[in-house]
């Protein structure tokens, strides 16, 4: 808390500190809402100022006191009072979403009172602006280039993490051929959607209630399978990898749908996936004698795949 002569200070100077790192919840619609343990020393410079303040909300967290929610209402770098209990309550979760503090306008005390008011946005729209932002910033991309060591293939792929899953972009140059795919997985990081195209031919395939769609088509063969993997590219055994979660030292068998490029045909294949340590998992296939340890970044993108592909960007 500030001392009594910085609240001095500011109430002489007016000093102004500027909030431009906090989100601004200005232009939200609002209702004005009057502050509770207002001081009337320190509010009196508020209450003559005409023009609209710039007004900082922040939750008190302070988990050791049983008191009620707390909402602080600051300008100038001091506390100008409280939100009333029942209103912090509410805002106080969006505000935690937004960081623990946001900008909002003053409104200047009613007349004939020195209780000053804030224009605090509606209950709707602060919530849907804290999931908007939320979302946006749990939303990362990646670019990652694969050299193909025993095709001598070149792969560039762009990966997006959102809050409901992952979307791949590739498109792998062959040489003779160039393969272009698009898989998404949900927000449990499981397989849902693929598409594939390589010289002039395509190949679509879907996940859903445990039943495989091939190209439209129910693939019975396939159910029980639970990921897909590309022959051309690495990127899917980052599903596995981020769907399963192993923690070190623990194995999961899974069932596959495999797919072979060039010709695009698909079949189920056997795999065991076990977690070494934070980076290095040991890939199995169950029906022959292939084994592999792949290093994967913080993502569970592979960085190394012996004798098969190495990240060179």
């Amino acid at each position: 808390m500030p001392t009594w002569w910085e609240h001095l200070v500011h109430v002489v100077t007016g000093r102004s500190r500027r909030h431009v790192d906090l989100p601004d919840l200005r232009h939200l619609p609002s209702r004005r809402v009057a502050l509770e343990r207002t001081h009337y020393v320190v509010n009196d410079p508020e209450r003559h100022h005409r023009r609209r303040r710039l007004y900082v909300l922040r939750h008190e967290t302070d988990r050791r006191s049983r008191r009620p929610v707390r909402v602080a209402v600051i300008s100038n770098g001091r506390d100008v009072g409280y939100l009333p209990s029942r209103v912090a309550a509410t805002v106080a979760p969006h505000l935690d979403t937004l960081g623990g503090a946001a900008v909002v306008n003053g409104a200047g005390p009613a007349t004939d009172s020195i209780r000053l008011r804030v224009d605090l946005p509606t209950e709707a729209a602060l919530a849907d602006f804290a999931e908007s932002r939320a979302q946006h910033e749990e939303t990362s991309m990646t670019r990652i280039t694969w050299q193909g060591l025993e095709a001598a293939s070149t792969e560039t792929c762009t990966v997006e993490f959102t809050v409901s899953g992952m979307t791949a972009v590739g498109v792998v140059d062959l040489g003779a051929d160039r393969l272009d795919y698009r898989v998404v997985a949900d927000e449990a990081g499981q397989f849902r959607t693929a598409d594939l195209a390589i010289d002039g031919r395509t190949l679509s395939l879907s996940f859903s209630d445990g039943r495989w769609l091939v190209n439209g088509e129910h693939r019975g063969d396939l159910d029980g399978a639970s990921e897909i993997d590309i022959q051309a590219t690495p990127l899917t055994n980052t599903l596995p990898v981020r769907r399963l979660a192993l923690a070190i030292g623990e194995s999961a068998d899974i069932e596959t749908a495999w797919i072979a490029v060039p010709a695009l045909t698909v079949v189920r294949d056997p795999q065991r996936y076990t977690r070494l340590d934070e980076r290095q998992w040991l890939y199995e296939s169950r029906d022959s004698d292939f084994r592999a340890v792949l290093t994967v970044d913080d993502e569970g993108l592979v960085l190394d795949y012996p004798g098969l592909f190495r990240s060179i960007g």
